[in-house]
């Protein structure tokens, strides 16, 4: 009997490609209605409403899916696995209420196997997260990186000075150096309880880098963003949803005070299609920086950022989700314009998932590719460094990362990148070639 052990794992690993396409292909919408057929003329046999369900899910449909594995229990009420799944597709539909109630009679039943019972309590447990008015999440990353310029020098000690070539000191050349990082945020959402689904978004973020040799290279980032999230338009637009914000921030760099930020800005998301959504923001940001020992005449700097960026992702199939982004950026400072400049930049990336080839466990791994050109354009020439050039450069990212879970929680991740700067000025350009290891755990 089909039902035996593999209602399960089949629906399971079925639904999750379907809530993100609703792309089916001829044979399966041909397997797709030979199965209604075959349900139609044997409505009470369980192998038959099974194999109804498992394909209906398949090819999206899961309405049908649902109404079978309900059938199923009006044939025979003892089945947990069935209400698993039935939980796992109502949950999957934000339908969290009904998920719950799945999920709580699956526990209460008499005959109940172990790994149902592990699976029914953790989707219990994020069924009543979601029903949660106030709920917290968050990530954080603990791992180590080398660099092949750690302190993001030129390659050589030939630089301009009062437009004249100059020596820089060996310290200020590139130099490599491992060091530990560590990352993350806690992001807290709050119902508003309105029709609208608004809820209040507010997120604080971290980042912290320790060199083992350079610490002028020592990075420290605080940001917090929050603002209510609301869908717009309905009725009108399928899936549009705003959120403006307020944000706030502060830099430490060679442990010392870097900069401080206090800012506003309004984030877009857009679903263009089944398969396409967009993702668009607009900041502006007050940026003040602060003079120390290690950058006395920091507060050069102090100005104002406007910036925009817009992202589209693209879901080529189950495994393969495609990324193009864009971003266009202002900087200008208070009293200094030979340090306005104005950005674009552009990329793109590709996410692909696929089987554990080692473990042959159920969570797949996936590999992610990633790439950005940057164009920097100074306003005004800086006398210090060469009265006669203003200022241009290009960025070149580009990034590669295998990402290995432990389980649903915990990932393994290993990345290697590689930063290109080109410039007329020689003292900005560089190389730095990077690697990075370590373990993201999520709440």
């Amino acid at each position: 009997m089909l039902l035996a052990g593999s209602v399960g794992s089949v629906v399971m690993d079925a639904y999750p490609a379907l809530a993100q396409t609703s792309t089916v292909s001829a044979t399966d919408e041909a397997e797709y209605d030979a199965a209604f057929q075959d349900m139609l003329r044997k409505p009470s046999d369980l192998d038959v409403l099974f194999k109804f369900a498992m394909i209906a899910a398949k090819t999206g449909d899961l309405e049908g899916a649902i109404s079978a594995l309900e059938r199923m229990l009006v044939v025979d009420p003892d089945l947990p696995r069935v209400r698993l799944e039935l939980g796992v597709l109502y949950y999957r539909l934000g339908s969290f209420e009904v998920a719950r109630t799945y999920f709580e009679m699956t526990l209460k039943s008499a005959s109940l196997p172990p790994d149902v019972k592990a699976r029914a309590e953790q989707f219990l447990a994020e069924s009543e997260k979601r029903l949660a008015k106030s709920r917290f999440s968050g990530e954080v990353f603990a791992g180590m990186r080398y660099q092949s310029n750690a302190n993001l020098g030129p390659p050589t000690s030939s630089v301009r000075l009062f437009g004249q070539t100059a020596n820089l000191n060996q310290a200020g050349l590139g130099t490599a150096d491992w060091g530990a990082v560590t990352s993350g945020f806690v992001r807290h959402t709050y119902d508003l309880g309105q029709n609208n689904r608004g809820q209040l978004e507010t997120q604080l973020s971290g980042y912290l880098n320790r060199q083992f040799q350079i610490q002028a290279a020592n990075v420290s980032i605080l940001d917090l963003t929050s603002g209510p999230r609301f869908q717009a338009f309905q009725g009108i637009f399928q899936d549009v949803s705003l959120k403006p914000f307020g944000t706030a921030g502060y830099i430490w760099v060679n442990d010392v005070p870097y900069y401080g930020s206090f800012g506003s800005g309004l984030e877009v998301g857009v679903l263009l299609s089944d398969k396409l959504r967009n993702t668009t923001n607009f900041t502006w940001r007050r940026q003040m920086y602060q003079n120390s020992w290690y950058l006395p005449t920091n507060n050069q700097f102090t100005g104002a950022e406007y910036s925009g960026n817009t992202t589209f992702q693209y879901l080529v199939n189950d495994a393969l989700m495609l990324y193009a982004n864009g971003n266009l950026q202002r900087y200008q400072t208070d009293s200094t314009p030979w340090q306005n400049y104005t950005l674009y930049g552009a990329g793109g990336g590709m996410s692909f998932s696929f089987a554990d080839p080692v473990f042959k466990s159920e969570l797949p791994w996936s590999i992610s590719l990633f790439a950005n050109m940057q164009w920097w354009y100074y306003d005004q020439p800086d006398a210090v460094v060469d009265p006669s050039v203003t200022r241009q450069q290009t960025d070149t990212i580009l990034n590669i990362t295998l990402s290995i879970p432990f389980d649903q929680r915990t990932m393994f991740t290993v990345s290697g990148g590689r930063f290109v700067r080109s410039s007329d000025i020689p003292n900005y350009a560089f190389t730095n070639n990077s690697a990075l290891i370590g373990v993201t755990w999520r709440f």
